[in-house]
């Protein structure tokens, strides 16, 4: 019976080693491979990596503003909008409205630069640039909804004879508009508040 026991314990011994052997070899094995992986991954990272820019180097100068001072208004609005200083776009964009027709503006710049006039406070100059913005993109049932929407900002901002002159530019420039109904209601309901006089 003691040998039997012995040559079962000694069995076990055995498989138990074997086993570990197995699982140590297995572990090593995975090792390689996942560190080859991981050495594979770091140098297809290398090699891929973008060299240094130009814009990057310390002795780069900085870009020169351009000659034209409307260039440099629209590019001023651009990187205010760009760095969300709406505040500065908007100072940017007053300094040149009376030239507003002459700026050089992508439609996404007009309407961010529209509603940051609109935050604001300026609802003329910021139905121009959203109505702008809209209109050349094509989009002139989106040119209409942004007179609108102005135009009861302007109103519940307490200014009738704004939202009275962003309605009327409305029905003139579109008198076939879907919203004139809507736009000669909210004219009457504008014009309860202007100061009797």
């Amino acid at each position: 019976m003691k040998i039997v026991m012995a040559l079962i314990v000694l069995g076990i011994a055995t498989a138990g080693a074997a086993w570990l052997f197995l699982a140590l070899r297995k572990f090593k094995a995975r090792k390689a491979f996942e560190h080859e992986r991981e050495a594979s991954f770091v140098a297809d990272l290398l090699k891929n990596k973008p060299a240094p820019s130009a814009a990057l180097a310390p002795a780069a100068a900085p870009k020169a503003p351009p000659a034209d001072p409307l260039a440099a208004a629209a590019e001023s609005i651009r990187a205010a909008l760009a760095a969300g200083r709406g505040a500065d776009a908007v100072k940017a964009f007053l300094a040149f409205v009376d030239q507003r027709t002459k700026l050089t503006l992508e439609p996404p710049i007009w309407e961010g630069l529209g509603r940051a006039l609109l935050a604001q406070g300026s609802y003329m100059e910021a139905a121009w640039a959203l109505h702008a913005g809209a209109a050349l993109s094509g989009d002139l049932v989106s040119a209409q909804k942004r007179l609108v929407e102005v135009a009861a900002r302007a109103g519940d901002a307490g200014q009738p004879q704004n939202a009275l002159k962003l309605y009327a530019t409305l029905l003139a420039k579109y008198p076939q508009s879907q919203y004139a109904d809507f736009v000669r209601a909210n004219m009457k309901a504008e014009e309860k508040k202007l100061p009797k006089g």
